[in-house]
């Protein structure tokens, strides 16, 4: 997992006690809110009440727009709403269509094709409708950068009114009216609301009061299309929230009950279930059966549609899959080429999916990354890019403009066609631009967390109030919180292929941890861990507990990892992981990350130390020089001997006489015997040889041994061979056969 850089968010200032009390606002919600300075009453009260909602008049040239649209009615000239394909475009026109319905309009509705044209008004299709006998068109999430396209309609004696909520150009369109929340001569007091957001505000203004039965629509754009969960949306999403639970539309109902979904409507049911069931379809499709599911009244008919759009979803999803394999192996190869900005492009990638391809690389690598579908029929590709907040997608593509023949977008993510040829160019150049930027400095994942709490803010109720402050989205996420100097007490991978981590804190905290079950090759038991993530209440059996999904787990402290008497396959992991090896004297350095005990190793984050060491002090020397994050203690040693250990005295004193019986002695006729007199093994028989002859107490001549007639007294401890076998015992015992507590207490002890 890569590593993550956490911003603890400052509490400048805190909620008034009497505020605290007049909202009942728990200890954790106070240190959330506080964190991101909501502490006012007017703040606090657009977080725990409804909201407000605003006079749509306040919307430049609504008064002027509601005036056509009547006279249209009035008149019974045809009126097309003009959409976009996907969430939010279909609620739009889902929205503005029952409106014009339920006041009589006669009204059409058309949303263009995501590959044959594209996103925007569509000459073409402005051309049809004015065949059709068109006098008013109306877009919806989408016309604020269709200037040629509205001078055409213009010219074919049609009105157009703009709703839309995209960035707003240089110059406006030639439009009849445009209702943009950030219109320049505007003054609306929200600026964020979605297509759908603003489709709703026109309902609002036509209809004279706001429809309820539409909010549910509202809900499902505005929390799909990501726009800020803050002020008027929040105020709109709450109320969309409860009649989805009471009372959901018919083609919703349908979605849901296809998703075999049954539980609470929230944010995240919308965020995961609904949106991208909507989204899929014009992800691979004309998006049409989307808003026509949205608009129906007949359970039996939504039904037989939602089945359609669900498999448009489980296609999507397969489609998906598929091209993040490709996309994947591209990326491994860009990144060993030493890419860091990465540009992935190959024929047949579908252009509907290759965002989410593109957020899948980057929250695998965390690296900017634009996926690119190559079509040699026209001779151009065209897909999506995703970026990490410390580098701008727009201004890593716009100093590369003349490259790219269309591109839009913003800090995060941007659109792209440019010609075949020019993407290798692009890719020099951006990555020449990322370099410039980074100057050598890694791009580390940022994690930012609301507020540090403790043990004790960790209860059913306080975990419970937590919901009070959704709805959560961009610009309100849900809370982020950390909990520092935790020791993990129980560790276990879980899931399928041991995907996820599952662990336990000394403090009876349980965490789970989604996608990172090879963690534990890093955190054991008895490690001091800080965690952040979100807290939720887990229910089994009837019994209600706090438990922590964790998003990043760090640890202070060196993390010491036991391989130490374990088979191989355990550790052989560490093939694939960017380590140093410290290995003994006597095996071979196979490159340049191998290191002798006694050598300085720096530089690295992980270090193995694979064989036993010859010494503790050369053990110490590397130790002690080392900068890592985390070590990893194998010792390997082929010939153990701890368990064979010394041999007694007693046992020299039986070697010796049977030396004095038989002064020659032929290991290949003897040894045999003295293995069974002596109870050892053939390598301790060696040894007890190798000492006597340091004494001088026998000679040897291949498999045959003397003894000396002339032997001086010599103490057997003062062989050097037994002081050797002495240190190698003592070097198992510390190195191989102590518990990881007493190893780590020994090796940062001064005294040895």
């Amino acid at each position: 997992m890569n590593k993550m850089k956490w911003q603890v968010s400052r509490i400048e200032q805190t909620i008034p006690d009497d505020l605290i009390k007049k909202y009942k606002i728990s200890s954790i919600n106070q240190k959330i809110l506080s964190s991101r300075n909501i502490i006012t009453e007017e703040q606090l009260n657009d977080i725990f009440s409804e909201g407000k909602i605003h006079d749509p008049y306040l919307l430049f040239d609504m008064e002027k727009a509601v005036t056509r649209i009547k006279s249209a009615i009035d008149h019974a000239e045809p009126i097309l709403v003009y959409g976009d394909y996907d969430a939010d475009g279909v609620t739009s026109v889902t929205v503005l269509v029952k409106t014009l319905q339920s006041l009589g309009a006669t009204v059409g509705w058309y949303i263009p094709n995501r590959f044959t044209e594209g996103y925007g008004p569509n000459e073409e299709a402005f051309r049809q409708a004015a065949d059709e006998g068109v006098k008013l068109i109306i877009t919806v999430d989408n016309g604020i950068q269709g200037h040629h396209e509205i001078d055409v309609a213009n010219e074919l004696g049609m009105d157009v009114i703009i709703t839309d909520h995209h960035e707003i150009g240089q110059t406006l369109p030639n439009a009849f009216a445009i209702i943009h929340p950030m219109h320049p001569e505007g003054n609306y007091p929200f600026q964020h609301l979605a297509g759908v957001g603003v489709a709703y505000k026109v309902s609002h203004a036509l209809l004279g009061e706001p429809n309820v039965n539409y909010l549910p629509f509202v809900t499902i754009g505005t929390i799909s299309d990501l726009v800020s969960m803050t002020g008027e949306n929040r105020a709109l999403v709450k109320r969309g929230l409860t009649i989805l639970n009471d009372t959901p539309p018919v083609g919703i109902a349908a979605l849901l009950k296809q998703a075999k979904f049954s539980g609470e409507v929230n944010e995240e049911t919308i965020g995961f279930i609904i949106g991208p069931r909507l989204n899929a379809v014009g992800r691979l499709d004309d998006a049409r059966i989307a808003a026509e599911l949205l608009q129906l009244d007949d359970p039996e008919e939504a039904e037989w549609i939602a089945e359609q759009v669900d498999a448009f979803n489980d296609e999507r999803k397969a489609i998906v899959d598929t091209i993040t394999e490709e996309a994947m192996i591209e990326a491994e190869e860009k990144i060993n080429n030493g890419n860091r900005f990465l540009v992935l492009a190959k024929e047949n990638w579908n252009e509907g999916v290759v965002g989410i391809v593109a957020s899948r690389i980057v929250e695998k690598y965390h690296l900017p990354t634009i996926v690119l579908n190559i079509d040699y029929v026209n001779d151009y590709a065209k897909g999506s890019a995703r970026s990490v907040e410390q580098i701008s997608m727009y201004e890593s593509l716009d100093q590369a403009r003349e490259l790219i023949t269309k591109f839009g977008g913003h800090h995060m993510a941007a659109g792209m066609t440019l010609p075949i040829d020019h993407i290798e160019q692009l890719e020099r150049r951006i990555n020449l631009y990322l370099e410039e930027i980074l100057q050598g400095e890694p791009i580390v994942p940022q994690l930012s967390i609301d507020a540090v709490i403790e043990m004790n803010d960790i209860t059913v109720k306080n975990i419970s109030d937590l919901t009070l402050l959704r709805p959560f989205g961009t610009d309100f996420p849900a809370p982020c919180l950390g909990i520092f100097n935790q020791t993990i007490s129980e560790i276990k991978q879980i899931g399928q292929n041991a995907a996820h981590l599952k662990f336990k804190t000394m403090s009876d905290l349980n965490c789970l941890m989604w996608q990172q079950g090879e963690l534990i090759n890093e955190f054991t038991v008895g490690t001091q861990v800080n965690l952040a993530g979100t807290l939720q209440l887990n229910e089994w059996n009837g019994n209600v507990s706090p438990q922590m999904i964790v998003q990043s787990m760090q640890s202070e402290a060196v993390k010491f990892i036991d391989f130490r008497n374990t088979h191989p396959r355990k550790f052989a992991f560490l093939k694939d992981e960017q380590v140093a090896y410290v290995i003994h004297p006597s095996q071979p350095k196979l490159n340049e990350f191998y290191y002798y005990y006694g050598e300085f190793v720096s530089g690295h984050d992980k270090i193995v130390f694979r064989d036993i060491p010859d010494s503790f002090d050369n053990f110490k020397k590397t130790f002690d020089a080392i900068d890592a994050d985390t070590v990893y203690f194998i010792f390997h040693k082929k010939n153990q001997i701890f368990f064979e250990g010394m041999p007694s005295l007693e046992k020299f004193k039986v070697l010796f006489k049977c030396f004095k019986m038989k002064p020659t002695i032929d290991l290949k006729a003897d040894g045999g015997y003295l293995i069974d007199l002596l109870k050892v093994k053939p390598e301790t028989l060696l040894f007890m040889l190798s000492v006597y002859k340091d004494l001088n107490f026998i000679h040897q001549s291949d498999l045959t041994y003397q003894l000396n007639p002339t032997i001086q007294k010599a103490d057997i401890q003062s062989s050097e061979s037994y002081l050797k076998r002495l240190n190698a015992l003592k070097l198992e015992q510390t190195f191989l056969f102590s518990t990881l507590e007493q190893l780590k207490a020994h090796i940062t002890s001064d005294n040895h």
